[in-house]
């Protein structure tokens, strides 16, 4: 990355991709797909499915060697050339709520946020890849414009949210949690419906002031329990380092 172009919102590239073109779908494969919490949230809602489910069908789990937390991965089929489980020849079968990583594509966000400060840094880099023919095309954007059509705000939203962990966690000093700390934080921010259980049951919601029409939303809105849960996380596992910024 450090020798890509650092590209603001008003920079320009040229891109396309469409049914037809000779590379369709190539892009869709044999990759390391990361999953955000707010990804898991749509795809769970477009399947119909429990985060479980999902979870346990589509995903797989890691222990992140630069972050320290854990990360999910999507499956991919490996019995058919590594392809996404949602690809098929016309296209991605979740399409309106594919991944963020996907929707920017092939753009990626890069956001950095320096010691001391509560802004983050951001800028965007063209991802070049050799099979991909859409740079071909003669359709031209700003950054500005393929992040509008692509409907990414939301997502870099979402996101950005867990900078607050990252940087929490980087300041206690901790190259990594406990076992039960990565269990609480799996759960916390991947598996939602069974999060939503524990709140209600173990009253978590009593650890933190909060609303009482936020403690409603908590019942069927997974954004604002995922909204909820990072907090939660930051008490439950940062509290220290919270003192020391109040």
């Amino acid at each position: 990355m450090k020798d890509l172009q650092k590209l603001t919102l008003d920079d320009t590239f040229q891109f396309a991709c469409r049914p037809g073109i000779e590379c369709f779908n190539r892009c869709c494969g044999d990759l390391n797909q990361f999953l955000t919490p707010y990804d898991i949230i749509r795809l769970k809602r477009n399947l119909k499915c429990t985060s479980g489910e999902f979870l346990n069908r589509y995903t797989t789990h890691h222990i992140g060697p630069r972050s320290g937390l854990p990360v999910v991965t999507l499956k991919m089929v490996q019995r058919e050339n590594l392809r996404c489980p949602f690809v098929s020849e016309a296209g991605c079968t979740v399409y309106p709520d594919r991944p963020g990583s996907c929707r920017i594509y092939p753009l990626a966000r890069i956001i950095q946020r320096k010691p001391n400060q509560d802004a983050c840094e951001e800028w965007h880099v063209v991802i070049r890849e050799p099979h991909c023919l859409g740079f071909e095309e003669p359709r031209g954007w700003t950054i500005r414009e393929w992040r509008q059509g692509q409907g990414v705000n939301p997502y870099d939203e979402m996101n950005d949210l867990l900078m607050d962990i990252i940087s929490l966690k980087n300041r206690s000093g901790r190259t990594g949690l406990t076992d039960r700390e990565n269990e609480l934080f799996y759960l916390a921010c991947y598996d939602f419906d069974r999060f939503r259980d524990a709140v209600f049951e173990k009253r978590l919601w009593e650890a933190l002031p909060i609303e009482e029409e936020v403690l409603k939303a908590l019942a069927e809105d997974d954004v604002a329990l995922m909204r909820f849960g990072i907090e939660w996380i930051k008490k439950e596992l940062f509290a220290e380092e919270l003192e020391k910024e109040a």
